[in-house]
């Protein structure tokens, strides 16, 4: 059963990490403000920090997938299937915004 979340998680979070490549890969180019405290190699991150930064990611879209993507490693830590799912759907139905 665990094992199942997990890759359900880990699927999820690849779409998360596509979402924000491909938000960084549309807009302009960042600039040195929005950059300011990043390391050199970019991680989903400070990618998703730089987005919200420049406005290409709304800060509640940002607030909500990381609350739900917590909320569902929670779940999954507990070993409570049906709020990890419950988390994971929640996250979905974010990314699809």
């Amino acid at each position: 059963m665990r094992v199942l979340v997990q890759t359900n998680s880990a699927a999820l979070q690849a779409r998360i990490d596509a979402k924000l490549e491909a938000t960084a890969a549309a807009g302009p180019p960042a600039s040195a403000s929005a950059m300011a405290g990043m390391s050199v190699q970019p991680t989903p991150r400070s990618m998703a920090i730089v987005e919200e930064r420049m406005g290409e990611l709304s800060p509640e879209w940002v607030a909500a997938v990381k609350q739900d993507m917590a909320r569902a490693r929670e779940a999954d830590g507990a070993g409570d299937k049906t709020a990890c799912e419950q988390a994971l759907g929640d996250v979905q139905q974010t990314l699809g915004k």
